[in-house]
């Protein structure tokens, strides 16, 4: 990681600004909570994993920023020669020495910082990164892509055994890349940015190369063998002459496809300054926005990631980090700084449906001077997309979301000292969007055996309709079943009424509810108020089949307000008994029985029905 430090004398330029939106604008809230794990790592520029619920650390460095002078960077004593695993449940640590298991010229890049990595499954990559390499007795940039077996490395960990059969290497000069971003797209990973060290990286010595490209591959692991195919080389000695930015994962519009956002980078081939226009990667082209200028931080910091459905509108947040800008806490303005400092603002960076982008400084500071180079854990058990992007609509309340874990703790925004950060902060989130649908009121009215369900809403965003869906009440283990559809009215400011209407329950005592869901398939759920209760009958009663005349079938229904032996029989019209259809106990109830007269001839039939004392007759008609 290189900030721009002067060890002249410095004549700071600060520029005041308006601050960019207000707060109050926020698509969420953001709450952070300090908790502690103990033994657990302060390290940062490293590469993470997880699986099960706990977490894989690998490589990064254990001092703060640079730990250089004239002669010595990268110190090679703090760079983590150790495999962390965390487990955030239990609040336990373990950890191995790298060196145990697998020999020092595999190992090295190991510990080494600023590497790519992504997992994809239970599949950590991890390429590149500059650290001490044994062979040479220096720094190097690592020309080398490494495959981690995640589940069963954290379980080696665990259990004191060797890590060895879970990690595999595979050389390829394409790589040789540090303080660039790895992310999958598709089939293809995209390797966004970065550079390499062409010696000791010295503040009066420019000895980096970048690679001003987009690298667009395949890998293919068999478990044994590692190897990279159709490649491709993008470059742009302009725009992508960048490193330590923020690559990231995000959803488009309709909900559906996914691509990348490039944030941030540095530096600029005319200035050591960041660069402020996004690039949006997709799988079949790569554009920069230069329609908007980010600016608050430009630099690797941690950051999630979140999408509304119901607006189209793409939100990353960015965790403190390094920043061309940053908000005076007195004045409240936004003050340039081209020292790029540390700075404790979170800032949320929208990307509307319509394509255009704003910038939204939250109420909420970090702690500290925190954030860069640190990681954003997701709460996997949260609603996301398959990306790790949070599907904010399905939010309705203040939600656990993740972890910030590591980076750099600054005690100044500039040329101060720095440590690693001991800070582990949970991040909660609480979503300042109106609901998709507002109802304001949902009831029912009871007639006998029927049911009319009422409600009204008064705004409707995005809304393809309601499903309505019942359960008996009484019974745990009653599944909700889908009774019916109604249309919503899609987008709506004015009230709008629904009616669903039911007939003919039996009796028993019902929970009802409503499924809304939009035209992107999200959904969120209203339950009905209270039970409906659909009493016995008042009295025996036989009712009319229907349909009369009938062929073949027709339906024949009848009440008993109490238990009963139940009798319904079919006569001809000479009054010859012809079918039993009902001969058993019933409680009192509704009840419809069917009969079919495929195997009698045309004519006047008779129905009759006893049940204790009661008896009762009706004459019904067969054509065919």
């Amino acid at each position: 990681m290189k900030l721009k430090l002067h060890y002249l004398l410095i004549v700071l330029f600060l520029f005041q600004i308006p601050a960019l939106i207000t707060a109050a604008n926020d698509p969420y809230t953001i709450e952070l909570e300090e908790i502690v794990i103990p033994n657990s790592p302060s390290i940062h520029s490293f590469a993470f994993a997880q699986s099960g619920g706990k977490w894989l650390f690998i490589g990064g460095r254990t001092n703060g920023l640079h730990g250089f002078n004239a002669l010595n960077s990268f110190p090679k004593q703090f760079s983590n020669i150790y495999i962390y695993v965390v487990d955030p449940i239990t609040n336990l640590t373990y950890s191995r020495s790298i060196f145990t298991d697998l020999p020092f010229a595999f190992a090295d890049q190991l510990r080494s910082a600023n590497m790519q990595h992504y997992q994809d499954g239970n599949k950590l990559y991890f390429i590149g990164g500059y650290g001490y390499d044994s062979t040479s007795n220096g720094l190097i940039t690592f020309p080398e892509l490494k495959v981690i077996d995640v589940s069963e490395t954290i379980d080696a960990v665990m259990n004191g055994t060797s890590v060895a059969p879970f990690i595999r290497g595979h050389f390829n000069t394409s790589l040789q890349v540090c303080g660039g971003e790895l992310m999958k797209l598709g089939d293809y990973y995209y390797l966004a940015g970065g550079h390499k060290f062409t010696g000791t990286y010295r503040i009066n010595v420019n000895n980096q190369i970048y690679t001003n490209q987009i690298k667009k591959f395949k890998i293919n692991d068999d478990g044994v063998n590692v190897s990279i195919f159709d490649y491709t080389e993008f470059t742009d000695t302009a725009q992508y002459h960048r490193r330590d930015m923020n690559l990231v994962p995000a959803i488009k519009p309709d909900g559906i496809t996914e691509f990348l956002s490039l944030y941030g980078g540095v530096f600029k081939t005319s200035a050591n300054l960041p660069f402020l226009n996004p690039i949006y990667i997709e799988e079949n082209s790569i554009t920069v926005d230069y329609s908007f200028e980010q600016k608050m931080t430009q630099y690797t910091t941690a950051n999630l990631t979140a999408f509304n459905a119901a607006t189209g509108s793409m939100h990353t947040t960015f965790f403190g980090g390094t920043s061309l800008y940053s908000v005076n806490d007195t004045t409240g303005v936004l003050e340039y700084d081209e020292l790029v400092p540390f700075i404790n603002d979170i800032t949320t960076l929208t990307k509307k449906s319509d394509g255009t982008s704003e910038e939204i400084i939250s109420s909420e500071k970090m702690p500290a001077l925190l954030g860069t180079n640190a990681k954003f854990i997701l709460n996997q058990n949260i609603p996301h997309y398959d990306n790790e992007v949070i599907k904010l609509n399905q939010l309705s309340q203040r939600t656990f979301v993740g972890y910030i874990f590591g980076g750099i703790k600054a005690e100044l925004p500039n040329n101060g000292p720095s440590t690693p950060s001991d800070y582990i902060l949970k991040v909660y989130l609480n979503p300042d969007f109106p609901l998709p649908v507002e109802l304001s009121s949902f009831t029912y009215e009871v007639t006998a055996r029927d049911l009319k369900l009422l409600w009204s809403t008064v705004s409707e965003i995005n809304n393809s309709g309601f499903y309505v869906e019942r359960k008996n009440a009484n019974s745990s283990n009653d599944e909700w079943i889908n009774m019916g559809f109604v249309k919503g009215q899609g987008n709506s400011n004015s009230v709008n009424n629904y009616v669903y209407n039911e007939t003919s329950l039996n009796s028993g005592i019902y929970s009802y509810r409503l499924r809304q869901v939009d035209f992107n398939g999200n959904m969120e759920y209203f339950n009905l108020s209270g039970v409906v209760n659909i009493s016995t009958p008042a009295g025996y009663s036989l009712n009319q089949n229907y349909p009369n005349p009938f062929n073949p079938t027709t339906k024949i229904s009848f009440d008993i307000p109490e238990a009963a032996k139940v009798i319904l029989k079919i006569y001809d019209a000479a009054g010859n008994e012809v079918k039993t259809l009902l001969k058993e106990n019933k409680p009192a109830g509704y009840y419809t029985i069917e009969f079919n007269g495929n195997d009698l001839s045309s004519g006047v039939y008779y129905y009759k029905l006893e049940a204790n004392s009661y008896s009762e007759s009706k004459r019904m008609l067969l054509v065919k």
